[in-house]
């Protein structure tokens, strides 16, 4: 009986032993691990630590140090895999027994550096119930991880592009300078502080002390930026006060002063809603950003990509490793059609008059070769911080940051006579040769409904060169009310076709519509009540009523006029390059289309604008008079709600051969004896013509 229990006993043991689960795999365990680290499942994560990698991390702050990194990574995910276990040894290379090192092969994805790829030990140690649990270290985040050092993730900024004129010279650069801050526990008397530091930075000493109010007491607080060319003597009076701190800086610097300063614009400090915007992109608060013009339509072109850098840095700031990085791009520079020389001389022909604007286009490539706008502006007051001077130019009534040129909207009087002129021998409505009475009073619609001539006499009738010579508008009130009552769209299409009404689809430079009136919209805005009158017409064919244009249309047009009708597509930006050459993009010459006109009408018209110049009653004859080289041009005066007329000159040279085209503005110019609003236009446009043709004025 015996016997039988023993066998009976060594079967049952079989048969439990065979039944018994097999005992934990550490690779089992580093699996979990991995998966809960792929989804971001630290608490988890923490239930698979030792008791004692739980005495000496709390769940709080380990879950808490894991997620901090992820965000300091700007993490988006990790691909975990687990590798084979090995025994770990002691320092004679003995394998301890009941620990095993798995390796992660991690590979960390973040959105600001390139995906990289890094083994992580994870020691597990097998536990008294047999299963297996994580030994956890720092360095199971990231290799080289300890408990006094940090991931870190560090911008790398980029050097803003230069834009330069079409000779190479820098319109637009970064020079060096140096930010003036306040430490406030290095502050002996604040009133003294404030008193001595508010006259050399040039701001009230509320403005500093509201600049610095907020910082800890070892902090250094900007308060300027002082500008390159700050002069030694005040650089060394700042260094002796208490408190004040001086640290070298990069400021955005524009070596011409005013010059361009419209279409180049400015940079300035970002802002709450530019930082939503232009967050993702790597932008922090207090970084420069382009506010108007170029600098602001470029931005992506001239401040390049941000790059980064994820490191391990000791306590001291030391960076002891390199996780990952992405190398910053530098802004691209930007080559400019502007003649630097033509640009002076265009901006000192403005200089006579309060407000004015003027541009120069090359009639075979459509590039601008000046534009410019009065008054200007100092941008490098934006870049330094002067907030004395931009106040004063935010506050002044003529506007100094308006660009003039390319958002001021003005009725063209009768620089559009030549419109009217195409529109009416196209349409048959005016025979080339044929005279038209050019009355002291015009009474189309009837006596009720006159309309009047500038000159007070009557000249009879008169062809199309005199008409546009001494610009007779009662010939255009007839012209205008015989294109009307043959078909109330020919003359706003007409003047469509010429691109007015319409943006100029010039590359990076924003620009104001203008407007023709339409039957269709005789009056910009929503006015369903308003309908077309008969004296809408014959105000079109003046170039009045609700007609506007900025002055770079303008340019554009008579353009088209001298280019037998072929409208080109203005050109500022030349090309986009590199800082060593290499070029990223080139803009070639674009057409936008034909005007509607006949090609047999073109000579008569430029017959007519060269009589405006050369014939002695020509509105322009002696703002003109002794010029060494052929112009012709066409003036025009425009009413204005103010009663101060704005003034219009636009044309070309040399006559015959025509190369460049000019349109300039003088706007609610003061008349009076000797003073009249197109001409003082026309002189603005005889000095520029002559910078641009290398001729005496």
């Amino acid at each position: 009986m015996l016997r039988r229990f023993a066998l009976a006993f060594g079967a049952l043991l079989v048969v439990t032993i065979a039944c018994e689960a097999p005992a934990p795999k550490p690779e089992d365990a580093a699996r979990i691990y991995a998966d809960a680290w792929q989804g971001a499942s630290y608490t988890a994560m923490y239930d698979l630590l030792t008791p004692a990698a739980q005495k000496r991390v709390a769940r709080d702050a380990f879950v808490t140090r894991y997620g901090n990194i992820a965000d300091e990574m700007s993490l988006t995910g990790v691909a975990v895999t687990p590798g084979l276990a090995t025994p770990e040894q002691d320092a004679s290379q003995k394998p301890i027994d009941g620990r095993v090192d798995v390796p992660l092969t991690v590979q960390y994805r973040t959105t600001k550096v390139d995906p990289f790829t890094r083994t992580v030990p994870l020691i597990l140690v097998r536990q008294p119930d047999k299963t297996w649990r994580v030994d956890w270290t720092p360095e199971a985040i990231v290799p080289g991880l300890s408990g006094d050092r940090l991931v870190r993730m560090t911008r790398q900024v980029p050097t803003r592009g230069r834009i330069i004129a079409r000779d190479g010279s820098e319109l637009a650069t970064f020079g060096d300078a140096f930010e003036v801050g306040v430490v406030p526990g290095q502050i002996k008397d604040e009133a003294a502080m404030l008193q001595s530091l508010a006259p050399l930075v040039g701001l009230p000493e509320a403005e500093i002390k509201k600049r610095y109010a907020n910082g800890q007491p070892d902090w250094f607080m900007p308060v300027r930026v002082m500008p390159p060319a700050t002069p030694a003597d005040v650089r060394q009076k700042l260094g002796l006060i208490e408190g004040v701190q001086l640290r070298p800086a990069r400021v955005r610097q524009y070596p011409q002063g005013t010059l361009a300063a419209h279409v180049i614009g400015y940079v300035g400090v970002i802002t709450v809603e530019e930082l939503q915007k232009l967050g993702p992109k790597g932008y922090q608060d207090g970084d420069l950003v382009g506010k108007t013009g170029l600098e602001q339509t470029l931005e992506d072109v001239l401040a390049g990509t941000f790059g980064w850098r994820l490191g391990i840095v000791a306590p001291d700031g030391t960076q002891t490793a390199i996780l990952g990085e992405r190398v910053a791009e530098q802004g691209q520079d930007v080559q400019l059609s502007l003649d630097i020389t033509l640009q002076r001389a265009a901006e000192a022909a403005l200089a006579p008059e309060p407000k004015a604007a003027v541009v120069v286009e090359d009639l075979n490539t459509g590039e601008i070769l000046a534009i410019a706008s009065r008054p200007s502006f100092d941008p490098n007051a934006f870049a330094g911080g002067d907030v004395a001077t931009t106040s004063r130019y935010l506050t002044d009534a003529t506007r100094p940051l308006f660009d003039r040129a390319t958002f001021g909207q003005y009725p063209t009087g009768s620089s559009f006579k030549m419109i009217t002129s195409f529109a009416a021998l196209r349409e048959g409505v005016l025979q080339l040769g044929e005279k038209v009475p050019c009355p002291a009073v015009w009474t189309g619609y009837g006596d009720k409904y006159k309309q009047l001539n500038h000159e007070t006499g009557d000249l009879g009738p008169i062809d199309l060169h005199t008409a546009l010579s001494r610009s007779c508008n009662t010939f255009y009130y007839e012209l205008g009310k015989r294109l009307n009552d043959k078909d109330q769209h020919l003359l706003p299409s007409t003047a469509k076709s010429f691109g007015l009404g319409k943006a100029t689809d010039i590359d990076y430079v924003l620009e104001a519509e203008g407007f023709v009136p339409t039957p269709e919209q005789p009056v910009p805005g929503t006015a369903a009540d308003r309908v077309w009158l008969p004296g809408d017409a014959t105000n079109l064919a003046i170039g009045q009523g609700q007609l506007l244009a900025t002055p770079l249309q303008m340019a554009n047009y008579v353009s088209a006029v001298l280019n037998d009708g072929t409208l080109l597509k203005p050109r500022l930006v030349l090309k986009i390059q590199k800082r060593d050459g290499t070029v990223v993009k080139m803009f070639e010459r674009a057409e936008l289309g034909k005007a509607n006109t006949r090609p047999q009408d073109f000579a008569a018209v430029r017959d007519g604008m060269r009589g405006v110049v050369a014939d002695r009653d020509g509105t322009a004859y002696f703002p003109f008079l002794g010029f060494s080289v052929p112009v012709l041009g066409k003036s025009g005066t425009a009413e204005t709600a103010v009663g101060k007329p704005d003034g219009w000159f636009i044309a070309g040279a040399p006559y015959g051969t025509p190369t460049v085209a000019v349109a300039a503005l003088a706007e609610e110019v003061i008349e009076r004896p000797g003073t009249f609003a197109s001409v003082n236009s026309a002189a603005i446009a005889r000095k520029t013509l002559a910078a641009a043709l290398h001729v005496s004025p």
